[in-house]
């Protein structure tokens, strides 16, 4: 009865495991995705200052695109448009999860911090 009891234990911790690993591939992958669009949006436009003031529309546009996940304050993020180069974006998102919080962050579940940097191209 104790091996029994023992072994659902352990095969239910693996379960919930499974799943709050898919689902933090998943949520990473949409984050990641959203902020990728948004930065080459940015990098589209010619000048610094254009590229600056293009930044708030990318961000809303990121944030629809993440819809309940962005407005629950999962996902914060910061910009660098001045550089003449590029474009880069750092994103820091907080993925919810199953498991206790202990052991995710043993697991390191649940945490997202990517920088993504697009390159600004010019015509000649």
């Amino acid at each position: 009865m104790i091996g029994t009891a023992t072994g659902f234990l352990v095969f239910l911790l693996l379960m919930f495991v499974a799943v709050q690993v898919l689902f933090n591939l998943y949520a990473t992958s949409m984050v990641t995705t959203a902020a990728h669009d948004a930065a080459r949006s940015v990098a589209y436009f010619g000048s610094s200052a254009d590229r600056c003031a293009a930044v708030r529309a990318a961000q809303a546009a990121m944030e629809d695109s993440l819809g309940d996940y962005a407005k629950a304050g999962h996902v914060t993020t910061s910009w660098t448009c001045s550089d003449p180069n590029s474009v880069s974006v750092r994103v820091v998102a907080t993925h919810p999860t199953i498991l206790p919080p202990r052991m995710a962050g043993i697991l390191s579940l649940g945490h997202l911090d990517r920088t993504i940097r697009v390159r600004v191209e010019e015509f000649r």
